[in-house]
């Protein structure tokens, strides 16, 4: 599983905002308050893990450094000089040492709580005693750094152009609110707190704006976090809370409805503590705070409404997306099944071969009511000797089944001794039988369709259910990197507008992105493959870009790079008779495999080329879309011998490579050898099949075995093995050819083949010529 603090660094070391902007200026305030904000006895660690994780994300400058310095100073005094010290080698550390910016999170926060811990210890040394309860505080102290550096670097990657959040952002921010309303401490102005009046503002907002669940979990991060060091946080913690929730649960009433709920709750929490409703808001504070409410909503709206827009709708949209994917996996199952039990009822249908008795008894019936209705003998043949007639025509049968001559001596006793219409009858049971077995080739031929049938059924079924599990795979989404790419894509000046990014089974990562401009070259699918590959620390390639043209929107899809990677260079020349060759190929790469097809049609010109291009396209679509390969060769097989009622026949060579394992299986149906050289050697893969389309059960070669960096397979028509008449074996010579060769580059193997080859013919091409060589080798260690 890849890291997400592997790659939030590396995010974070390639990416870094350095660009001044206003947003500065909410940053130096959140310094300010954050470093004065306190927990039990007066500990504030709160200033040094915000410096760190600005730091880390590249948004750290003096003017923090020195706002977090003056929070602490308005706090503490000069008594907190341990802190600002603390501070001051925290930001010279991370900001001196750039291979600190290359840890993870989990490594960086620890550095910054290990420095804390020293500089404490250090200073608790120089100018006190050390006791046990001064050494359990400072370790305290540098778990909630720790803990809060891994929390502010969450919500302080936030960058407004991704709108990317997750669960882990949505709950860091609200804490680092939350501590920015526990910086403000017990501040009143008239009588009323200013903590506690904007932290009702912001629990009234989101139960209003977003519903219940952000209602609720906005007032019980702001009771607990804002008000830890005081003694009343439980009763406000429960306070913020239940208000948080029915404010929300009354939002449908308007903004009155959410305002009687914020109410209702902190009267019901008030009641059941104090009794008598006294309430631990005073009454300036709530109105204050619903007042500032009521005016002030529209324009937090417009700030934070798309903020709020997207948490409120995230769980929703992921529980909708659950659900259609759960439909259309269900709906794919059922009708995978339909095809499965359609298949089944064709299999079930399908009855080849043999000849059928009662069939047999029939053609009896017919020749018996047809001629021996009207014979004299028919009293002594059908009614005092019928088991011996019965039998004796079904011996004629039987014969004419094992296709024996009818003659004289070969006739049954009772037909050839006492028989007065002999002639008639053989004549009639060889018309009814040869009747019956032409009959009985077309009934074969439809049986072989059904069986054809029921078998592409099947596997349209297999399809389908391979398609569902795809579907409900059931990914992890890594939204931590989806943001860390937006942000490289955005600073490296590509459109982007949309990022997804999906862990699969296996270790396996899928990445979607939507950019917009496809036209533009900072669009183009390799600059963007560079730079997610450079931010993920992991290489990729594209697999595919979906686009309407090049001025639309462009869907880019990246996975993981292969371990191994294959080029296919082609050769082809036609005979001296005619300007079309009868070859035709193919190539391409899938997920994770490569494939490579020749097919080589029987005879030569336009009716050559028919039959191998419809072979060869074909088993391009059947293997484009995962087709089993034995029965991607069977319809096909099918298919040519019903196309027509001329010889329609093709040889098949093709190899099918495995990109992560290196496994090469090489299947023939007819066709040439095949070559693989090798480092030392060169090996032949020999075939004694037959080509498709000439019998109804396909015969094919297979052979299995694994490549090394640097094979080359070579794959030819019989058109180039053959073209020297004069040596006895083409094969060796072919192979003297390919080991003579001085060269790995696949065009150079090539035209070096296809030389020799013209030469041993002298010139003269009897025979479509097609070579396809190809190079392998290993890409990813």
């Amino acid at each position: 599983m890849l890291k997400q603090e592997y790659v939030l660094s590396k995010g974070k070391k390639r990416c870094r905002i350095s660009a001044f902007s206003w947003d500065w200026v909410l940053y130096f305030v959140l310094a300010f308050f954050i470093s004065r904000a306190n927990i039990i006895d007066k500990l504030t660690p709160f200033g040094l893990a915000f410096i760190a994780a600005n730091t880390l994300i590249g948004k750290s400058n003096i003017g923090i450094l020195l706002s977090s310095i003056l929070g602490i100073l308005t706090y503490h005094g000069f008594q907190g000089m341990d802190y600002i010290v603390g501070m001051l080698i925290i930001w010279i550390s991370f900001n001196r040492f750039k291979s600190i910016r290359g840890l993870s999170i989990l490594k960086s926060s620890f550095l910054a709580s290990s420095l804390s811990v020293l500089v404490k210890l250090f200073y608790q040394l120089i100018f006190d005693r050390l006791f046990f309860y001064d050494l359990f505080i400072i370790v305290f102290e540098g778990i909630a750094i720790f803990t809060l550096t891994y929390v502010f670097l969450y919500s302080l990657s936030y960058d407004k152009s991704s709108r990317i959040y997750n669960n882990e952002r949505i709950i860091s921010t609200f804490i680092m609110v939350a501590l920015v309303l526990s910086g403000l401490h017990n501040i009143i102005v008239f009588g009323i707190s200013i903590k506690n009046i904007v932290s009702i503002l912001f629990i009234l907002f989101s139960g209003y704006r977003e519903g219940a669940l952000i209602g609720g979990t906005v007032g019980i991060v702001l009771g607990m976090v804002s008000h830890i060091s005081q003694p009343e946080m439980p009763f406000l913690l429960a306070i913020y809370g239940l208000s948080g929730l029915l404010a929300g649960v009354f939002k449908d009433l308007g903004k009155i409805g959410s305002v009687l709920g914020f109410l209702l709750g902190n009267g019901i929490i008030s009641f059941y503590i104090n009794g008598f409703g006294i309430s631990f808001l005073n009454i300036k504070e709530l109105v204050g705070g619903v007042v500032l409410f009521i005016i002030s909503f529209n324009f937090l709206d417009g700030y934070l409404g798309n903020e709020m827009r997207l948490i409120g709708k995230r769980a929703k949209e992921k529980t909708y997306s659950s659900k259609k994917d759960e439909m259309a996996a269900r709906r794919l199952n059922e009708i995978s099944q339909v095809f499965r039990e359609l298949g089944q009822t064709f299999q079930d249908s399908v009855n080849l071969g043999g000849y059928n008795v009662n069939e047999i008894y029939e053609i009896i019936d017919q020749v018996a009511n047809s001629i021996c209705s009207s014979c004299g003998m028919r009293k002594f043949c059908w009614e005092e000797g019928f088991y011996t007639t019965y039998n004796s025509m079904f011996k004629i049968a039987i014969l004419l089944e094992d296709r024996v001559p009818l003659k004289e001596e070969n006739l049954p006793q009772l037909i050839k001794d006492y028989c007065i219409s002999r002639g008639e009858v053989i004549d009639k049971i060889s018309t009814y039988f040869n009747n019956y077995k032409l009959n009985r080739i077309w009934k074969d031929k439809i049986m072989e369709n059904r069986l054809l049938v029921s078998e592409q059924l099947k596997g349209v079924a297999d399809i389908m259910e391979d398609m569902a599990k795809e579907i409900y795979i059931n990914p992890i989404f890594k939204e931590d990197m989806e943001d860390t790419i937006f942000t490289c894509l955005k600073d490296n000046g590509v459109n982007v507008k949309e990022v997804v990014v999906a862990e699969l089974e296996n270790k396996d990562i899928e990445v979607y992105i939507e950019v917009d401009k496809a036209y533009k070259k900072e669009n183009s699918l390799e600059n963007i493959r560079r730079i997610v590959s450079n931010s993920l620390g992991i290489p990729l390639k594209g697999e595919y870009s979906i686009g309407q043209n090049k001025k639309d929107r462009q869907r880019l899809k990246l996975i993981k790079s292969n371990r191994y990677s294959a080029i296919t260079e082609v050769a082809s020349r036609t005979n001296e008779n005619n300007n079309i060759s009868g070859d035709n190929y193919t190539f391409g790469e899938n997920k994770n495999s490569y494939f490579v097809a020749l097919s080589d049609g029987m005879g030569a010109g336009r009716k050559a080329n028919n039959e191998s291009r419809i072979a060869i396209n074909l088993l391009e679509k059947f293997l484009e879309a995962k087709f089993d390969k034995e029965l991607a060769l069977k319809t096909i097989n099918s298919i040519l011998m019903l196309k027509s009622n001329d010889e329609v026949f093709t040889t098949f060579d093709i190899s099918l490579i495995d990109l992560y394992t290196g496994k090469l299986q090489i299947i023939k149906t007819g066709a040439p050898a095949t070559f693989i050289r090798r480092k030392n050697r060169v090996d032949i893969i020999n075939s004694k099949s037959l080509p498709v389309g000439i019998l109804k059960d396909i015969d094919f070669n297979v052979y299995e075995g694994y490549l090394d960096d640097g094979d080359v397979i070579i794959m030819m028509s019989d058109g180039v093995l053959e073209a020297n008449e004069v040596v006895d074996d083409v094969e060796i010579w072919m192979r003297d050819v390919i080991a003579g060769i001085n060269s790995l580059n696949p065009k150079k193997i090539t035209e070096e083949i296809i030389r020799a080859a013209e030469e041993a013919s002298g010139g003269k091409i009897k025979d479509d010529m097609t070579l396809l060589v190809t190079k392998f080798w290993k890409t990813v260690e």
